[in-house]
């Protein structure tokens, strides 16, 4: 392990700021901890422009699909726990699933489809190799299907119950075999929706009891308590055509006030940034909780190391999307997020191991066992055209800060 100049990192705040502070973010916060230690936090800007609030060190945000690792420490739970495998078939836990069909050709009028190769397995949810996808990934005729049928899981404006999502799904072909493919969809969702069949309570009993709880986590949650209503970031979106960006959500009547109609494991959650570096702390830690295990070491390992067969990266195996680019070059996929495999094939000064996510919001983190450094940041701009600019630059100025 290398240590984080102080006096490097410390310009950190200033490039960024400078760079995308207010053409592309209202306003950002920024925390890298080595050691579990915190070595440098910045803030600035606002969560609210109409209103002028500033964004704090506990404002809260929208984390979107940083949602999906703590579902899958949830399934390691359960793995832990004897109540799955990660080789199971999904139609074990949604028996509704007995008979999916992939898309062959055709459209709305003339819709051909042909037999699964094999059976969805858990692993494929987890890897996102399941066949299924997003209303927003543009890689098959099966996202227009989507689109039409309103399969839209994560804070979706007409919301449906998990049980109607799995009958709608249950008649919409897979846009490709199990396994065959990385393609990013609700498949994180999915387990959240075993996750409640398996333990019979809902996603947030169940995050609160076996993850929040033990790491108080306090300000984690699917719906804004009233009294915290006024820590919550408005949501905007980027327009690329006006090159500029416009309330899409204001904190006053957010979704996320209600209680949701399904709880989404692969989008639904709300955290701040103290909160969210307590979950980073954990993976840091193999599972650990000081003398405490929230899973075992091995099964911690195992969720965070790439899983994708030998020789193959994302830009090799994903169907379409941003990850057939460079961007997927170098990166493996684990049972929880993405992998640096090859940082030279990546062309970044990133660990071999790192461990990263991010949400739609322009929300990001990443663990780096290697260095023993966690990074999380939090803004929130939906349909951000620099996300990925934006997350090489952070990653490459907290790398370079290291002596």
């Amino acid at each position: 392990m290398n240590d984080i100049s102080a006096k490097k990192i410390s310009n950190l705040g200033k490039i960024i700021s400078d760079k995308y502070i207010p053409d592309i973010l209202p306003g950002f916060s920024i925390l890298v901890q080595q050691n579990n230690e915190d070595l440098y936090y910045f803030q600035t800007g606002m969560i609210d422009i109409k209103r002028k609030r500033s964004i704090n060190r506990n404002s809260i945000f929208r984390i979107y699909s940083m949602t999906k690792p703590i579902t899958s420490l949830s399934i390691m739970i359960l793995l832990e726990q004897g109540k799955l495998k990660i080789s199971d078939d999904v139609e074990k836990f949604i028996p509704e699933w007995n008979n999916l069909k992939v898309y062959k050709s055709g459209d709305f009028n003339n819709l051909i489809t042909e037999p699964v190769k094999r059976k969805m397995k858990i692993k494929d949810l987890l890897m996102h190799r399941s066949g299924l996808t997003y209303d927003f990934e543009e890689t098959s005729f099966v996202q227009k299907i989507y689109i039409k049928e309103g399969i839209k899981i994560a804070r979706a404006k007409e919301k449906y119950s998990a049980d109607e999502y799995i009958k709608k799904l249950s008649d919409i072909p897979l846009a490709f075999s199990p396994g065959e493919y990385f393609n990013y969809s609700i498949s994180t969702d999915i387990l959240g929706i075993i996750i409640e069949r398996i333990t019979k309570k809902n996603l947030e009993c169940f995050f609160k009891e076996k993850i929040f709880d033990p790491l108080v986590m306090e300000d984690t949650f699917f719906t804004i308590p009233k009294d915290k209503i006024d820590r919550l970031s408005n949501c905007y979106i980027f327009d690329e055509q006006s090159n500029n960006y416009t309330l899409e959500d204001d904190h006053i009547n957010s979704t996320f006030i209600d209680i949701p109609k399904t709880y989404s494991g692969g989008g639904g959650l709300l955290s701040t940034i103290d909160d969210y570096m307590k979950f980073c702390n954990l993976l840091q830690n193999n599972g650990s909780l000081g003398k405490e295990y929230l899973i075992g070491s091995r099964t911690s390992e195992f969720m965070m190391s790439n899983h994708l067969e030998e020789n193959l990266d994302l830009s090799n195996i994903a169907k379409g999307g941003k990850w057939e680019t460079r961007i997927g070059k170098g990166i493996g996929f684990s049972l929880a997020g993405s992998v640096v495999i090859d940082p030279i094939k990546n062309m970044s000064l990133r660990s071999e191991g790192e461990f990263s996510w991010g949400g739609a919001a322009s929300t990001q983190f990443w663990v780096d066992q290697t260095e023993k450094i966690s990074v999380v940041f939090m803004s929130q701009m939906l349909g951000n055209p620099y996300s990925m600019d934006l997350r090489e630059d952070i990653s490459q100025f907290v790398y370079q800060s290291i002596v």
